[in-house]
């Protein structure tokens, strides 16, 4: 299971150099955070203005930004290991309550066949 959160960062910059030296890119810089078997996953990305979403590293202009989308970046992870538990919960309830009904069954089909 993947689940795809795409976060935008509060402050426009530019990224210039990257489609080519003379064209800069306006846009924000994103974290993409994903559920995987393996755990929580993030990734830095950039969203252009026009849509589009490059592989780049994200842009900190400055200290108190950096600290600001740092804090978004570790509630998004909660968020995705809150969800990740909580559906974790209910595959167990789910395969609890199969196999009382399994076991429920067996016993019927135990006395019926006394």
């Amino acid at each position: 299971m993947t689940d795809n959160t795409m976060t935008t960062e509060n402050q426009t910059t530019s990224a210039q150099g990257v489609a080519s030296a003379e064209t800069p890119i306006q846009g924000r810089s994103v974290f993409i955070v994903e559920t995987t078997a393996q755990g929580i996953a993030v990734q830095t990305a950039f969203a252009t203005e026009d849509g589009r979403v490059l592989q780049l590293p994200a842009l900190f202009p400055d200290l108190d930004y950096a600290y600001a989308q740092i804090d978004e970046m570790r509630r998004l992870v909660g968020q995705h290991f809150a969800k990740a538990a909580q559906i974790g919960v209910q595959v167990i309830a789910s395969q609890m309550a199969q196999q009382q009904a399994k076991t429920q069954a067996a016993a019927e089909s135990a006395e019926k066949s006394d």
